[in-house]
């Protein structure tokens, strides 16, 4: 270096800051292989449903001794991955579990799912500001929760921390992030979950790195200067540009990042992944007069079959409008990832619903349904395939379930569920076809205490009744989380949706195609006065 500097020129060079050079003679002796890890500790159940990568995944993290973030692509299973570090450390919880609050219920799920060897009763999802969670082992809350019950949080002294979708902790002067690395100063184990890591905004990283190691940089500013092109202005030092970003990626790989993409792991993947979300409870309006006169509609003896397939289609109707809120919250939600996805429903004020917060959060979209022309389905469908700006494409179940190729989006999400599988699967290829090349997630969004606790299951008995005899390969039952358990126990409506899923698809499809324009796709509208 000294002999170089001696050079004349028009070149300027310098040398590596002494903190990265430590840094880097650091992990220099460490081993490369982290491969060979005992996991034997972690839950059978977890390990037997790993692939290949998401092993790796588990062992990296276990090398960084439970801090590291986890920036694998959306769908490669940075939950399952987190899970199985967190329960290798289970002699350190209780566990805390940060996310968007549309997922809070998801997490709890996955857990009943892959850890069945943690008591269900010692898992709390903490939604109200008055709940009581000191004796919870795993504790699942929201950023805002957390933020509001900050003090609290600290005081039952976390020994592990999982924040899920952590660009949530992006700007360093939120109150979300200041609350979260105070919280975080005194938890052990700390392992953040991005698909979307600001690599070309190293400042948006800052906050999480310092939570993860506060040691591995100085300080924010020399940060800033090495790695933010900081330039001083009237206004003080602007951070917002990036520089030495290779030396960054390295330095992050090295000591605490770990990334696949997609296109990393493409051959261990299925083409495709299902994966049951089940929504936000609370804000689920199960209980609304419409529910409740459906349900018992459904409960009285001696209705004629046509009486019973309207109160069906009724109660279908109405589950869309219970849900309507908790959708809403879930894609707003996604669209902070700025992805592409395709997201079907099936009622019109379910489709409305998902475009208005689409427009709130100022984001462009497609919107294909029965009033759609077909002169101007082809423009849409390019729309999103070619332009970079359109994120979203709202479609109709039924309507645009098939003619229609979209393979720019990798995730395909159902909003509502439709009792013919055959629909849903013709739909899901809209993204899964000739011209994708990468594995498509696809999430079905179900509601308890609704409708979708009868039609899931039966979608799953109508697939494996077909598949027995070799008409269809599909499985739903290889969905990623459990099946939903019917919370009612009321075999006379799960009897009568057998009845209208399992033996007359056709005569169920036709009287709901008839009520489309009329009841049922206008559900929840009100009528014009005369």
């Amino acid at each position: 270096m000294r002999k170089v500097q001696c050079l004349k020129g028009a070149v300027s060079i310098s040398g590596l800051p002494d903190y990265v050079l430590k840094t880097f003679l650091k992990t220099s002796h460490e081993p490369e292989s982290f491969k060979d890890v005992d996991l034997s500790r972690i839950d059978k159940t977890l390990l037997d449903s790993l692939m290949p990568f998401q092993r790796e995944g588990i062992c990296f993290g276990i090398s960084k001794k439970g801090c590291c973030l986890l920036a694998d692509d959306m769908g490669l299973g940075k939950t399952i991955q987190s899970l199985g570090i967190a329960h290798y450390y289970i002699e350190d919880w209780p566990l805390l579990i940060v996310s968007p609050s549309s997922v809070r219920y998801l997490w709890a799920d996955a857990i009943m799912t892959w850890l069945p060897s943690v008591p269900y009763h010692s898992v709390m999802v903490m939604t109200a500001s008055t709940d009581y969670v000191k004796d919870a082992r795993v504790l699942i809350t929201s950023y805002d929760m957390m933020t509001r019950r900050q003090n609290e949080l600290m005081e039952m002294e976390f020994g592990m921390c999982i924040m899920d979708e952590s660009h949530f902790l992006k700007s360093s002067k939120s109150a979300r992030t200041q609350a979260a690395c105070k919280l975080l100063k005194n938890v052990k184990r700390v392992l953040m979950l991005s698909g979307t890591p600001a690599l070309s905004r190293p400042i948006e990283l800052y906050p999480q790195i310092s939570a993860i190691n506060p040691k591995l940089f100085p300080s924010f500013f020399e940060f800033g200067m090495r790695y933010c092109a900081g330039v001083k202005n009237s206004f003080g030092w602007d951070f917002k540009g990036s520089s030495n970003m290779k030396e960054l990626q390295l330095l992050l790989e090295r000591h605490l990042m770990i990334r696949r993409l997609k296109s990393d792991v493409i051959s261990q993947l299925p083409s495709k992944v299902r994966q049951m979300v089940i929504l936000n409870p609370e804000v689920i309006n199960s209980k609304s007069k419409d529910m409740k006169r459906c349900v018992e509609k459904l409960d009285q003896e001696y209705l004629t079959g046509t009486e019973k397939r309207g109160a069906l289609l009724k109660y279908y109707c109405a589950t869309g409008k219970a849900k309507l809120k908790a959708i809403r919250d879930y894609i707003g939600d996604m669209l902070d990832s700025e992805k592409k996805f395709i997201c079907f429903a099936h009622h019109k004020v379910v489709l409305d619903g998902i475009c208005e917060v689409i427009r709130e959060k100022k984001k462009e979209f497609v919107r294909i349904d029965g009033s759609t022309e077909s002169s101007t389905r082809k423009l849409l469908c390019d729309k999103f395939q070619l332009e970079s700006k359109y994120v979203a494409a709202v479609l109709s179940i039924t309507a645009a379930n098939a003619g229609i190729t979209l393979t720019a989006a990798h995730l395909v999400v159902f909003a509502e569920l439709y009792w013919n599988p055959g629909i849903l699967t013709q739909a899901e290829d809209r993204a899964h076809r000739i011209g994708q090349d990468d594995s498509v997630l696809i999430q079905y969004l179900v509601a308890k205490e609704t409708a979708d606790d009868h039609i899931w299951p039966l979608i799953q008995s109508k697939l494996d009744v077909l598949n027995k005899a070799g008409l269809s390969k599909d499985n739903f039952l290889d969905t990623e989380t459990s099946v939903l358990k019917n919370l009612r126990k009321q075999p006379s409506i799960l009897n009568y949706f057998s009845e209208i899923s399992l033996s007359d698809d056709e005569v169920a499809d036709d009287m709901l195609a008839s009520l489309d324009l009329e009841e049922f796709e206008n559900c929840g509208k009100k009528p014009k006065l005369s």
